[in-house]
């Protein structure tokens, strides 16, 4: 059965870079493009997204796996999968 394997520190969870381990081969898995192209993004960095402006709060993942970015607005603060953001952000 393939097991999905990460590091563990005693002050908490600390993201190594993920394993695949299935019928006894282990395999490095390579980050989500979309992580990747995310990377430009700062938090604290200003962007224009669907011709509003909002700061990028932070990068995160949602707990499928896929990248996300929390936005927060003048009056608002919400989270949007990467690839909403890419297609949107100017």
């Amino acid at each position: 059965m393939p097991a999905l394997v990460q590091g563990l520190s005693s002050s908490g969870f600390k993201l190594w870079p993920a394993i695949w381990y299935e019928n006894g081969v282990m395999e490095k898995i390579d980050p989500q493009p979309d992580h990747e192209k995310l990377a430009p993004f700062r938090p604290g960095q200003q962007v224009i997204f669907r011709g509003k402006p909002y700061r990028v709060e932070r990068r995160t993942t949602l707990a499928s796996g896929e990248a996300a970015v929390v936005l927060q607005g003048e009056k608002e603060q919400f989270f949007i999968p990467a690839t909403e953001f890419l297609a949107g952000v100017q």
